[in-house]
């Protein structure tokens, strides 16, 4: 700022027609003219500010100046803009309160101040100065009733649109809310986005993270087709990658616009909104994008609607989500239920009871059903078959798989009366019946209780073990050859061994042995071999409770993920 401390010699001439020295007599506004004080401000700088002691009026002889106050929150508010030819500050002088705003100039201006010595001997010598600043001071104040009066009203505009848009806010919360079908929803969605912002067209999109895409469903005829698109792909990839908002005026002027839909289909874009949908957390789940406001350009009330509107889509969303992970989790919890049925109903009831031989057997799904099996299997001649498998996979394939291997085995063993060619018949039967990635594993044996001879076949299955508290050794019954269904046209082989007093036989699937602890050990055929030969002296039931309480043990709290079955076969005469 620039001044002067003396007082001026030669005032503008546009000072006589100041607004408040208008009516005033030329001796006085001589005199005042003489006591002025010139000031020149640069833009921007204050004149005076608020809460400061008032101790002089100014007049504007050119440039503008503005008077701003400071809300609560530190927002600035301007009053007024006044420009040459007004004046300023009076208030304070007439009320001897601090400064209730402050003054700021514009531009680069010439001020004049008159002190308040000068000013309150001005008011008391001229009447018509007195008479001249009430008259402005009544025409302020009733300016500024008008602008109060004014600002209520456009207050009072504001919150009814915000009571509009809260109440249109609820009715779409609660449209988006009745559904909790995922597909339905996205419409639902769409139609409450294009009804609020008066759109005609659009399309929402949801994020899939894993694959990097968009996607979404869309009408094509009569029937919901599923769109995908990768996520830096078009003005929606763009947006769900940066979470811009786009809002284009005209469509083909923007280089961001694929027109190869109008041109399929006859269509004609004008105008785009195309913005995020994000959820509570402002993560980007989705986007919209909608086309050709019918009632002109969309606007920044369409972008505070849809940016509302996006934080109760992704919760119904969510909700929807959660619903279909339910309903799968029920649709699974059913199959493996009917998977039980299928590997229960298929297990025989009873052991077989004959002279001399002690049988036991013991099946317990995972809560994944599987596909282990037991058989015993009454054959001409007395012979009797024993089997135990266990097929790929979990859940009711993998159940049906084993209905269809155990009729399969079944069948073969009491056409041919030998393990080599029953699984030689089951192989190729397997192999044609069954897909390239399901296999099954299985050990048969066909046993003459009269000679206590055992012809057996192991198909690439878990090796059982013939052990006897007579001999340390433990016999693996290795003889076979692959696993059922890989490989057309398979010779197996068989062996045939024979039962001595006190032998005792065990089959397991490989859930016993493969069975983990907390730290990924697992239970393995040196600690089942060790279990068994510890109890050798006891029964066929004592020894399968046995193993199965050392596997219990072994895995404490570790959830089981496979199947356990065992079978056991001792010769006690």
């Amino acid at each position: 700022m620039k001044r002067s401390n003396q007082t001026v010699n030669m005032v503008p001439d546009q000072l006589r027609h100041n607004v408040l020295f208008e009516n005033v007599s030329e001796e006085h506004f001589l005199t005042a003219r003489s006591r002025l004080i010139e000031h020149r401000y640069f833009s921007g700088q204050p004149v005076f500010r608020e809460n400061t002691e008032g101790n002089a009026m100014f007049v504007i002889a050119k440039g503008r100046v503005k008077i701003v106050k400071t809300e609560k929150y530190g927002k600035e508010c301007r009053l007024a803009l006044l420009h040459a030819g007004d004046f300023f500050g009076e208030l304070e002088l007439v009320d001897g309160r601090m400064r209730s705003a402050s003054a700021v100039a514009v531009d680069d201006s010439l001020i004049y101040a008159l002190r308040r010595d000068d000013f309150d001997q001005l008011l008391r010598e001229s009447h018509p100065f007195a008479v001249r600043l009430m008259q402005v001071l009544v025409l302020r104040l009733r300016a500024l009733g008008n602008n109060f009066v004014r600002e209520i009203e456009l207050a009072t505009q504001r919150v009814q649109t915000d009571l509009k848009r809260f109440d249109q806010i609820v009715e779409a919360a609660k449209i988006v809310n009745s559904t909790l079908d995922l597909e339905h929803l996205l419409a639902v969605i769409l139609e409450t986005a294009l009804r609020f912002v008066d759109g005609d067209r659009g399309t929402v999109y949801l994020v899939d993270r894993n694959k990097r895409e968009l996607w979404s469903k869309v009408l094509k005829g009569k029937e919901m087709v599923e769109i995908r698109l990768p996520l830096h792909m078009g003005i929606a990839g763009h947006v769900a990658s940066t979470g811009e908002i786009v809002n284009i005026r005209n469509a083909y002027d923007d280089p961001r616009f694929n027109a190869s839909f109008d041109r399929q289909s006859g269509y004609v874009t004008r105008t785009v909104l195309c913005m995020p949908m994000r959820n509570k957390d402002g993560t980007i789940i989705g986007v919209f994008q909608l086309l050709n406001k019918r009632s002109g350009d969309f606007t920044q009330d369409d972008i505070d609607f849809l940016d509302a509107l996006s934080v109760h889509a992704s919760l119904a969303i969510e909700n929807a989500r959660l619903y279909e992970q339910e309903r799968e989790k029920l649709r699974m919890e059913k199959e493996l239920f009917a998977a039980r049925e299928v590997v229960s109903s298929l297990l025989p009831d009873q052991v077989p009871r004959l002279p001399g031989l002690d049988f036991a057997a013991y099946s317990n799904p995972a809560r994944e059903v599987g596909g282990d099996y037991y058989d015993f299997i009454k054959m001409e001649n007395d012979l009797h078959a024993i089997s135990l498998g266990d097929v790929s996979g979990k859940g009711l394939p993998a159940a049906l798989l084993m209905a269809s291997a155990q009729a399969t085995v079944r069948s073969q063993a009491l056409a041919t009366r030998s393990p080599g060619p029953c699984l030689d018949h089951s192989n190729n039967l397997l192999f044609h019946s069954t897909s390239a990635e399901k296999f099954v594993t299985m050990f048969l044996g066909i046993l003459d209780p009269h000679t206590m001879r055992m012809t057996y076949c192991n198909a690439g299955h878990q090796y059982p073990l013939l052990l006897s508290p007579h001999r340390p050794e433990t016999l693996y019954l290795k003889t076979g050859g692959i696993m059922l269904g890989m490989i057309e046209h398979f010779k197996f082989q068989e062996e045939i061994i024979t039962l001595q007093q006190d032998d005792v036989l065990l089959v397991v699937s490989d859930g016993i042995t493969e069975a983990m602890n907390s730290v990924g050990e697992q239970f393995g055929e040196s600690r089942l071999e060790a279990v068994v030969r510890k109890h050798l002296t006891e029964s066929a039931a004592e020894i399968l409770e046995a193993v199965v309480a050392a596997v219990a043990d072994h895995c404490a709290s570790m959830e089981r993920l496979d199947d356990m079955t065992l079978l056991a076969m001792k010769r006690t005469g």
